[in-house]
């Protein structure tokens, strides 16, 4: 599926992509507390560039998290406004999948781990497999301190070599991480988002925008639909 277009700003980085059939086209700026200023801005720079226009799009993708709440909350209603102002469906892709699909472009390793800083002592982490052209998840998207953390990565990869992605995992080095989990890549990507998500158009496993939730991993988090917002009344 083509004219597919990605936003992700559950990191530090806001990042914004459309796959067309000439390829890829993507902006990405570092820039704290910003990404709400930036990321509508960068999608119509992103799609100037691709040489198409918002009504040419056929999909939207978005960095569902886990990672900054406010961040993911941004991704989730910029996938929200745009799918329903254009009738399109959504994707949601894990910022922890698009960091170990990352770390996996471009060599041979099989495992692949994501962590990400949770701040408050935790990191966010998960465990990919390569398997084809995509991943498998070996242990999905969680919440930890940093020693149960290691245990959970030392479990799933044993001692195969692996690679990796995400500022927790400098965190898990800390922690004892064997360096044979190599650090490949830094910040979830809208290029890489994009690349995943519209397989999953291919697939049928997209869905309507009222239905684009931030993953949070932490339970106590909450979060409306947008038909439950329009129910609530001040």
């Amino acid at each position: 599926m083509q004219n597919i277009l990605a936003v992700d700003t559950s990191t530090e980085n806001c990042s914004v992509a459309v796959l067309t059939r000439q390829g890829i086209f993507f902006e990405s700026k570092i820039a704290p507390q910003k990404h709400a200023d930036l990321v509508l801005a960068m999608t119509d720079t992103v799609l100037q560039k691709a040489g198409i226009k918002r009504e040419n799009l056929n999909g939207i993708v978005y960095g569902m998290g886990p990672g900054s709440f406010t961040g993911v909350r941004i991704a989730a209603s910029t996938a929200q406004g745009l799918a329903l102002g254009l009738d399109l469906k959504v994707v949601g892709v894990s910022s922890l999948e698009a960091l170990a699909y990352q770390a996996l472009e471009g060599c041979d390793e099989e495992y692949a781990v994501a962590a990400i800083d949770a701040r408050m002592g935790e990191v966010y982490v998960a465990v990919f497999r390569r398997r084809g052209s995509g991943l498998q998840k070996l242990e999905a998207e969680q919440v930890l301190k940093p020693e149960d953390a290691l245990s959970l990565v030392k479990k799933a990869v044993g001692g195969n070599h692996a690679v990796g992605g995400g500022s927790g995992l400098e965190i898990l080095y800390a922690a004892g991480l064997n360096k044979n989990v190599r650090k490949r890549s830094h910040f979830p990507d809208a290029e890489f988002i994009v690349k995943i998500g519209s397989s999953r158009f291919d697939e049928n496993g997209s869905f309507d925008p009222c239905e684009a939730l931030p993953l949070y991993v932490r339970n106590e988090v909450a979060w409306k639909k947008v038909d439950e917002q329009r129910k609530t009344t001040v």
